[in-house]
């Protein structure tokens, strides 16, 4: 027998037609299932006080995906890096193998994790014992959905994840605060291993979000503004992911070459990138090096993989096409070709013998899980599965960009005090891209509750105005709502309001696209865009009145040890993204800025109002022209709703070159470019 760990996720006993139990929504788990989210700050709270020598510790674990850059399990390299001259690290980031590697990684982090929540239910009383235990023999790890419209009430990165403490019932049975294991990893015995660590990361004793420059203390309570105010964008962009990508390649992961397609420089990968940005602010998230010891990681990661699972659902005859290995790792040689059958080191399979390929870890099955949208076994045919996970995203992501806009506009929960309000958080409730003022002065916002429907039901959505218009849409009243508070009424394709600007339900879509050398700054950086004036401050482009969205870059330093990013550096690899400009365009028609989604209208709209900046993840401003590789450009594409409301993507995208002709980073003209 291998004395290698072997990673079999949770073993599982299907039930009938192949039933597991599920990864839940975080949220969904609070509320729903107290007793599994007890048992999950328990056991994350034990976990992470393992001792670091433990390759099963949250310490270990973690440090897999980047520093300290140690061979995990046995399993090293072969290869003398250039600049490092030792062990270069798992990392498949821009890399085919990136969705797929995640998996079992996720799979050996849920096995100690679910092995730490069932020691943790032996140690409750007699009387608690039972129902503990009980809960615990179907515990999975949760998932946070960034990209939905946060619960009415609740903040777009709740008190769950922002607070020190949280309030449980502890193992002696007494309901009592205790440190929250979400909210930060506390490095022991020491901060972190000696010598595991550089300079700049070992000054922190635990994990931090948006850190003060000065002191380096954690300021988590930026991260949900910073979330709320490009709603719009994201959930476009994870729309357009599942609704128009159909090939793997296109979908999983952010390279880019020349003969990228222009309506698919988005992907899951690039809008990975983003929330590490959103949410770790120059702290551990926005570092792919240590981003794994944030507890917020696994709960990102655990979506990623949610959000691979759904459209693996929708286009389960598309997977990996070979292609040339980039670098060289324990088991390929640079060059080598890249398959579904590659080994995805360290990972060993439940022989402990070999390696985990993608071909066998497509399933989530596999590692005894599901997500509440890919329960198959519910269904008696292919077709009927696909139109329910096509319902849940238009649930979730928006049927499609008007009802998305109506949603993110008119649903936005109640701020806490409008009236005392910084300015930052009366915009990020308006909208992702809310009203602009030419006059430099701040609107005047009102809040008013819509009022309860006819069964006297407390209000679900709230009515966000300023004094000089209306919202475009709001719910309807009386409408059906699903666990979160979202409206799931169905008042037609589009709301009634919006569908003058649908005529014959068609209209065209419009999309900025980047692309940009990964590490030419030699650290991770953003590009933001905005539609309309941009305060000179960069501190406030986060919560800019007029950012629409950002490409995040998750670049590194000349002298990381990454074996690969070395060899991405040397060959100037390329990356690309995507920001959705449709919701951002359909707020300006609101205004009376602009008159239609019609090239006619928008092109000149663009070319007079669409603005990008770089920052670095620190928040310091870069000079656009100084990015090596950025280019940037705006395309296009024809878009027919059918009768149930979902886009049909015509497939067909068109390049605008002279939107951003002229311009820092901009397309020139008649060159063919996308």
């Amino acid at each position: 027998m291998s004395g290698n760990i072997a990673i079999t996720g949770i073993p599982t006993t299907p039930g009938p037609g192949g039933a597991v139990p599920l990864r839940r929504e975080l949220r969904d788990l609070q509320k729903n299932f107290p007793d599994q989210f007890n048992l999950y700050i328990l056991g994350l709270q034990n976990l992470q006080s393992v001792t670091e020598q433990d390759l099963k510790s949250y310490y270990q674990i973690a440090g897999i995906h980047g520093m300290p850059f140690k061979p995990w399990d046995g399993v090293g390299s072969n290869t003398d890096w250039a600049t490092s001259g030792g062990f270069g690290g798992y990392c498949t980031h821009s890399s085919i193998l990136f969705a797929p590697w995640h998996r079992p990684y996720l799979a050996l982090y849920e096995q100690s994790l679910y092995a730490s929540v069932q020691a943790v239910a032996q140690k409750f009383p007699a009387n608690l014992k039972d129902k503990y235990v009980a809960a615990a023999k179907d515990f999975r790890m949760p998932y946070f959905d960034w990209a939905t419209v946060p619960p009415t009430g609740s903040s777009a990165f709740p008190p769950t994840l922002a607070s020190p403490n949280i309030t449980i019932v502890d193992v002696d049975g007494k309901t009592k605060p205790v440190a929250n294991p979400l909210n930060r990893f506390t490095f022991h015995p020491v901060n972190p291993s000696q010598g595991d660590f550089s300079a700049s990361w070992s000054r922190y004793p635990s994990t931090v979000r948006y850190p003060d420059r000065i002191t380096g203390q954690s300021r988590d309570s930026r991260v949900a503004p910073i979330l709320q105010n490009e709603l719009a964008s994201l959930r476009s962009n994870v729309a357009l992911l599942l609704n128009s990508y159909t090939e793997f390649d296109a979908f999983s992961f952010n390279q880019w070459d020349p003969n990228t397609n222009p309506g698919t420089y988005g992907s899951l990968e690039d809008v990975h990138n983003e929330i590490h940005d959103r949410t770790g602010g120059g702290g551990h998230m926005s570092a792919l090096e240590v981003s794994a010891f944030d507890p917020f990681f696994w709960l990102h990661h655990t979506n990623v993989d949610r959000l691979w699972a759904i459209w693996q659902a929708l286009n389960p005859s598309s997977f990996i096409t070979p292609q040339s290995a980039p670098y060289s790792t324990f088991s390929v040689e640079g060059g080598d070709l890249q398959t579904q059958d590659s080994p995805l080191t360290p990972f060993w399979d439940k022989s402990g013998k070999t390696f985990w390929t993608s071909a066998q870890v497509k399933d989530s099955a596999t590692f005894g899980y599901a997500y509440p949208e890919t329960q198959k076994w519910k269904f008696g045919t292919t077709d009927a599965y696909q139109t329910a996970i096509r319902q849940s995203v238009a649930t979730l992501y928006g049927k499609n960009v008007f009802s998305n806009f109506a949603r993110t506009i008119a649903s936005q929960p109640k701020p806490p005090s409008v009236a005392g309000a910084t300015a930052g958080v009366a915009m990020m409730s308006l909208a992702a891209h809310p009203a602009k003022k030419d006059d430099g002065k701040q609107p005047i916002v009102h809040v008013t509750p819509v009022a309860p429907d006819s069964e006297s039901k407390p209000p679900t959505v709230h009515e966000i105005h300023r004094e000089e218009q209306k919202p475009l849409a709001a719910a309807a009243p009386g409408a059906k709502h699903d666990d979160h508070g979202h409206d799931e009424s169905a008042e037609g394709p589009i709301p009634a309001n919006l569908a003058h600007l649908a005529p014959d339900n068609k209209y065209t879509e419009w999309i900025f696209n980047v692309r940009a050398q990964k590490h030419g700054l030699g650290q991770s950086f953003r590009v933001l865009v905005f539609l309309g004036d941009i305060n000179p401050d960069p501190d406030s482009w986060d919560l800019e009145y007029n950012c629409v969205g950002r490409v995040s870059v998750l670049g590194r330093s000349p002298d990381t040890q990454c074996g690969k990013c070395q060899t991405d550096m040397e060959s100037q690899l390329m990356i690309s993204g995507t920001v959705p400009l449709t919701s951002a365009l359909l707020q300006d028609i609101q205004e009376g800025q602009l008159q239609s989604l019609k090239p006619e209208d928008v092109v000149p709209h663009l070319r007079d109002n669409l603005k990008w900046r770089v920052t670095l993840f620190t928040g310091e401003e870069r000079n656009v022209a100084e990015v090596p590789g950025l280019k940037v450009s705006v395309c296009s594409t024809e878009v027919a709703i059918g009768p149930d409301g979902m886009p049909v993507y015509s497939g067909q995208y068109t390049v605008h070159p002279e939107i951003t002709h002229g311009k820092p980073a901009g397309l020139e003209l008649n060159t063919g470019e996308a």
